[in-house]
């Protein structure tokens, strides 16, 4: 969550912006290009979107960080990320950076993919899902057999080696899927988070005989009993 004192700071050095259909990129002077750009990508990821999601409602705002450190300092997320969603704004590194990416397609779709989800279902979903589900929800994928060590995908969904994090992801959709699959298709599942359900009801949801977490994450391993030695007398 980003400081007060960071945003207003942040508001005061991007004060540009450009618009592209309803959506908007906030940017630092001379960096209008690149930002334009970012804007006509969003635009497109937001039109792209399957039509239960509501597209013709959703406002897309952005802004290009004026550093790296402060794009790290406000997301929560490792120098190496390419955006995040914060307070309902897709927040990319500075111009400089963004203008190196080859491909905004797939990027644009998975933040705009967050803001509809998060729009729709609150904020109290986990990473996990929230980023599976963002991708799920744009394309087509595997689905995972199985459930997955939920802590442990978390924690490498936030990892600085950018490889582990695209491994993470992608297992994170396919649990996304496998969780959607449950539920009747990625279109059901939508319509049922639109309770937007607190975490533990998220957990407690039940998908046939089983609830989200019983088909998602493994069992935590039990506490193991401790043994005493026999009484002898």
């Amino acid at each position: 969550m980003a400081s007060p004192l960071l945003s207003v700071v942040m508001s005061a050095v991007l004060a540009a912006e450009v618009q592209v259909g309803a959506t908007v990129v906030r940017h630092e002077e001379g960096a209008e290009g690149v930002a334009t750009r970012v804007a006509r990508a969003l635009e497109r990821a937001r039109q792209s979107l399957p039509p239960f999601v509501g597209t013709e409602v959703l406002e897309v705002r952005a802004a290009l960080s004026e550093s790296v450190e402060a794009f790290s300092a406000r997301t929560g997320l490792p120098r190496t990320a390419a955006a995040g969603v914060v307070e309902g704004e897709v927040l990319f590194p500075p111009a400089r950076v963004v203008d190196r990416m080859e491909d905004l397609g797939a990027l644009t779709r998975h933040e705009v993919a967050h803001l509809a989800l998060v729009s729709h279902a609150g904020p109290a979903l986990p990473r996990w899902f929230v980023e599976g589900f963002a991708t799920a929800l744009v394309e087509p994928g595997p689905t995972a057999s199985g459930p997955e060590d939920c802590r442990a995908l978390t924690a490498e969904l936030l990892e600085v080696r950018p490889e582990v994090r695209e491994r993470a992801y992608a297992r994170a959709a396919a649990l996304a899927r496998r969780i959607a699959r449950e539920a009747g298709g990625v279109e059901a599942l939508w319509k049922r988070l639109d309770s937007r359900p607190d975490a533990r009801a998220f957990w407690r949801m039940q998908l046939g005989d089983k609830t989200v977490r019983e088909h998602a994450c493994q069992p935590l391993p039990s506490p193991r009993t401790p043994r005493y030695p026999a009484f002898r007398p």
